[in-house]
């Protein structure tokens, strides 16, 4: 029964495709990790842009929201580090999104850190939960300033939760599980251009900022400002298509994934 509805969704799926509001996921997507496929100490990008990350430190592979997780275990300045590229050298635009879970808010935790808390340098992005886990912060770097956005409402222990942070060039914004948690009108020039790593879970320059006995899953950046419908898709439904070379085989694998095909 399961393999009759999976045929009958990737028919529906192929022929909506075009029109989705996931469909051009792809656009902008400079690096997204499922952590499903894993071979090593390497955690393939499976955006198709060979942003391919390293196991450093302190982590392990878990189940997730969907399929794997990472789980940070201990505190540390190396987590999961994807090696500093050109291609995360992102400017005008941006989002970060992520699945995260926490077993207790005891600490400040970084989800994706370029080096926003290095004093002396500001060309940086990164998202995380602080004070205590009842602020949901977005940094991002003008490379003479570091503006910030602030969500206060905390997050739920022991659940799953879509974070997100976009800013388009004239606005910051923040959501939690689909909805619009906070946003700042603020015109700058962002820069979010260092020669440093990506860092997912943990944080350079601040290494009591880990995301200790925390999970992530399903983590990605754009080099755009992902909409808020699309932001809803994703947090609704996951991921659709994804990948820039096979949208369709990447369409049927997080299909069978739901429904337990294989």
């Amino acid at each position: 029964m399961k393999q009759l509805f999976g045929c009958a969704v990737l028919i529906a799926l192929m022929l909506i495709t075009a029109g989705y509001a996931t469909a051009d996921l792809a656009d902008g997507l400079v690096v997204y990790f499922t952590f499903d496929n894993v071979k090593g100490k390497t955690i393939v990008d499976d955006s198709g842009n060979g942003l391919d990350a390293d196991i450093i430190a302190n982590t392990d592979i878990v189940d997730g929201k969907y399929g794997k997780a990472i789980r940070i275990t201990a505190v540390g300045a190396d987590c999961v580090n994807v090696p500093a590229s050109d291609d995360l050298k992102i400017t005008g635009e941006i989002t970060m999104a992520a699945w995260i879970n926490q077993d207790s808010w005891a600490t400040d935790a970084q989800w994706f850190d370029k080096n926003c808390h290095n004093g002396g340098e500001h060309s940086s992005y990164g998202i995380g939960a602080f004070n205590g886990g009842k602020n949901f912060n977005m940094f991002l770097g003008t490379g003479n300033s570091r503006p910030t956005l602030s969500q206060p409402h905390g997050l739920d222990t022991k659940k799953w939760h879509h974070v997100v942070g976009t800013y388009d060039g004239d606005t910051m914004r923040v959501y939690v599980d689909g909805e619009l948690a906070a946003e700042k009108a603020e015109k700058f020039d962002f820069k979010g251009t260092n020669d440093q790593d990506l860092r997912i879970g943990c944080s350079k320059d601040r290494p009591n900022y880990t995301f200790e006995n925390g999970s992530i899953d399903e983590a990605a950046v754009w080099s755009r400002a992902l909409s808020e419908d699309e932001i809803q898709a994703i947090a609704s439904e996951g991921f659709l298509s994804v990948s820039p070379r096979d949208k369709v085989a990447t369409t049927w694998g997080s299909v069978k994934r739901r429904i337990g095909v294989y």
